[in-house]
C-alpha cells in the first residue's frame, strides 16, 4: 500500500533573499514503536540581490513525526520524497515536502484481528467518554453561570432604593387593602402567572398596579402584599 504525507515548514533566512540559485533536500528517519521520527536536510545557495556575484549558503534541518497504525507492518515501511516545492518571500523560505510511504499491512489471524478491533473500539469509547466529560464540564459551567446570574438578579432586587419604591407607589390610594409592596425584576424564566403564584397574589391584583400587556425581561413590576403579611 502507499500513502502520501505532506509537510509544510517556514524557515527564516539570515538575510533578505533576492533569488535561490540552488536548493536540495534529503531525509533520514528511524521507525519506533508507534511513530516514525525523522528530519529533512534542506541546503542550497542564494543571492542577497539579483546583481550579486557572490552566492550565500544556507542549510536547515527540519524534523518530522509520523504516527503509525498498529495495522502497519513496520518492517515493510519505505519513505521516499515524492515532491518538493518552495517559495521565498523577503527572508522567509516556505517549504512544501510530500513524502511517499510504502508499506504492507500486518497479516493477522482471526484471534489477533479481534484483539486489534477491540483495541480500536476501546480507543473510540475513550474518545466518547472524553467528549461526554467535556460536555458535563461545560454543562456545570453553564449551571454555575446561571446561579451567578440568579445571585446578580437578587442583588438587583436589593439595590432598588426606598426612594424608587416610594416614587413608583406614590400614586396608590391610602385606602388600599395593601400596605406593603415588593418591586420584582422579571427574569428570563418568569411569567406573570409564576410571579403571581410565587407571591400568592391574583392576576387582577397585579394588573391594578402594573401594565401586564407589555412585560419584558428586566422590567420592574409592583407586587402588592396583603396587610396581614409581615
Amino acid at each position: 500500500m502507499s500513502q502520501t504525507i505532506q509537510f509544510k515548514k517556514n524557515c527564516t533566512m539570515e538575510t533578505y533573499v533576492a533569488e535561490i540559485t540552488d536548493i536540495t533536500v534529503s531525509h533520514d528517519y528511524k521507525i519506533l514503536d508507534d511513530t516514525i521520527e525523522g528530519y529533512f536536510d534542506v541546503s542550497g545557495l542564494y543571492k542577497i540581490t539579483k546583481s550579486s556575484v557572490q552566492n550565500e549558503e544556507f542549510m536547515f534541518s527540519v524534523p518530522f513525526t509520523i504516527a503509525l497504525s498498529s495495522l502497519i507492518d513496520k518492517d515493510s515501511i519505505n519513505l521516499t520524497i515524492k515532491d518538493f516545492n518552495y517559495n521565498i518571500e523577503k527572508d522567509i523560505l516556505s517549504l512544501i515536502i510530500d513524502l511517499n510511504m510504502d508499506y504492507e499491512e500486518v497479516k493477522l489471524d482471526e484471534e489477533s484481528e479481534d484483539e486489534v478491533l477491540n483495541a480500536i473500539e476501546e480507543e473510540a469509547v475513550t474518545e466518547v467518554e472524553e467528549v461526554n466529560e467535556d460536555t458535563i464540564i461545560e454543562k456545570e459551567k453553564e449551571e454555575k453561570e446561571s446561579e451567578t446570574m440568579g445571585e446578580d438578579q437578587e442583588s438587583m432586587e436589593k439595590d432598588v432604593t426606598e426612594k424608587e419604591i416610594n416614587s413608583i407607589i406614590g400614586s396608590f390610594e391610602e385606602t388600599s387593602d395593601y400596605y406593603k409592596y415588593k418591586v420584582y425584576i422579571m427574569r428570563s424564566e418568569d411569567t406573570i402567572e409564576s410571579v403571581a403564584i410565587k407571591y400568592n397574589v391574583s392576576l387582577n391584583d397585579l394588573s391594578e398596579y402594573n401594565n401586564l400587556s407589555n412585560i419584558n425581561v428586566g422590567d420592574k413590576i409592583i407586587v402588592p402584599c396583603f396587610s396581614s403579611e409581615e
